[in-house]
């Protein structure tokens, strides 16, 4: 059995998965609420909710750009896009900063320090989203558990020491002493990649105003995001403060993450219930809030769909004439 096939059963299984946690969910809620819910959507609504994602995509492909200055922005936003596209078809969205990754640094002299900044700016992302959340649990007008508050405060240390701890002098010399014992073994070039990511990880961790730059425009990019969601759920009369819109798009986004279904399916729903159930928001309504969210996230999937078709098809045709 091949790879590529046990792949193909990962994805299916995964996609299987994610319809199973659709099901359960939906069966303990009735079905003719969640169409009610759904049909109070307008075009005008989730028009303005689908700019705001778009009007996210070149914050996000700047803030990328601060690691790597050398790299156009224009393609930054391409990648951007197509990072998009394959968390949606892949499971997990870390699925898509792998693949921003991959064809970023595929065939670059400086591929580890590149595939590297993919790796900085999602966790500087991480941190912003770690810290809008954590703003919205301040300020929110929901008794929430202090176990979720602290797992947040965790996360965020966790995510601040790990950008900064090969800065740690004996960390740094730890860490390329252990890579350097691999050079003499069969594993020697991938001890030299790993020698250059590092240096490059080293390097970025360095320079306080390039990662507070980058985490200011993190915070943008969030609060893009919590925005366009209250935007959904005011369209389906869900009035809550900004501040619990803030703390329930960080779990969800967390939630999403989770490699174990396609394009976060079943779970955003799941996360989406379980914290509008604080508010008293019924789950019907959580529901139809999940399905618009995937609706308009899927569109910046097509977008980055149709950039990933344009190159593949141009690469294809640069070997038919090659």
């Amino acid at each position: 059995m091949g790879s590529s096939f046990r792949a193909h059963i990962r994805t299916a299984m995964k996609a299987a998965f994610g319809l199973l946690l659709i099901a359960l969910l939906v069966r303990r809620v009735d079905v003719g609420a969640i169409k009610s819910a759904l049909g109070l959507y307008t075009w005008s609504w989730l028009l303005a909710a689908t700019t705001i994602m778009v009007a996210s995509w070149p914050i996000a492909a700047l803030r990328w750009r601060i690691f790597v200055p050398s790299v156009p922005l224009r393609r930054l936003l391409e990648l951007t896009l197509i990072g998009q596209f394959y968390s949606i078809v892949l499971p997990g969205q870390l699925a898509g900063e792998l693949a921003k990754a991959y064809r970023l640094a595929k065939g670059r002299a400086e591929a580890e320090k590149l595939a590297a900044s993919v790796v900085a700016d999602r966790i500087i992302g991480m941190i912003a989203l770690l810290l809008v959340a954590g703003l919205g649990m301040a300020y929110s007008s929901s008794r929430l558990p202090a176990t979720v508050a602290w797992i947040f405060v965790g996360m965020t240390l966790a995510l601040t020491i790990c950008m900064f701890i090969t800065r740690a002098a004996p960390v740094y010399a730890l860490v390329t002493r252990s890579i350097s014992r691999l050079e003499g073994t069969r594993l020697r070039v991938l001890a030299s990649s790993l020698h250059r990511a590092v240096a490059a990880w080293h390097d970025f961790a360095g320079t306080p105003r390039r990662l507070f730059a980058s985490l200011a425009l993190g915070l943008v990019f969030q609060a893009l995001g919590v925005l366009m969601v209250a935007m959904l759920g005011a369209n389906l009369g869900i009035a809550l403060p900004l501040a619990d819109w803030a703390w329930i798009v960080g779990v969800m986004s967390l939630a999403v993450l989770l490699p174990i279904t396609i394009g976060g399916i079943g779970l955003r729903e799941g996360a989406l219930i379980g914290c509008l159930g604080f508010a008293g928001v019924a789950s019907a309504t959580a529901i139809a809030l999940s399905f618009g969210i995937f609706a308009v996230t899927l569109f910046g999937a097509l977008a980055g769909g149709a950039v990933e078709f344009a190159e593949l098809r141009k690469q294809s045709r640069g070997i038919e004439h090659g």
